[in-house]
């Protein structure tokens, strides 16, 4: 009897420790999502800003939707071109960012400390540009894309 109660114990004290470590191990520590984030800005910086695709993307929300407001479908097929236009590399970590379902404040914390990466200020003084529109357009439905153009833009400091 003795050996089945310690027997039953040491199971029992084994599935407690193994499932404390699975929460352990599901967390994402705060170095990684830096990395993660300093990362999706190098990239969205080489795959996008640099190559004029973010811009282009820009002008093309800002100009849609100024007329009218976009429809689900019509900003789905424009969100879909764009990043079926970008690099792999960029493709790969803003999907990783995407799978942290981080909020668009954690985002910003994070981002912030990176402004010198940032290449293309525009802000919401310079309407002529739509980019905050446009990041705004797109954040409804895309956080993560959002809140990176939002934060390329320098829109989310007013």
């Amino acid at each position: 009897m003795r050996k089945l109660l310690l027997f039953t114990c040491v199971i029992s004290f084994l599935t407690v420790i193994s499932c404390s470590r699975d929460e352990e191990s599901t967390q994402v520590s705060l170095a990684e999502k830096e990395y993660l984030v300093k990362q999706t800005i190098i990239e969205f910086n080489n795959s996008a800003v640099k190559s004029g695709k973010y811009e282009t993307f820009v002008n093309s929300v800002s100009e849609k939707s100024s007329t009218t407001p976009l429809n689900q479908a019509e900003l789905e097929e424009m969100v879909q071109n764009f990043l079926g236009i970008q690099t792999q590399a960029f493709l790969d970590v803003y999907y990783q960012l995407v799978a942290l379902n981080m909020t668009t404040e954690e985002f910003y914390n994070i981002a912030d400390q990176f402004e010198y990466l940032r290449l293309n200020i525009k802000t919401k003084s310079s309407k002529n540009s739509g980019c905050c529109d446009a990041s705004d357009s797109v954040g409804a439905n895309y956080k993560e894309l959002g809140a990176l153009l939002n934060w390329a833009c320098g829109c989310q400091e007013e």
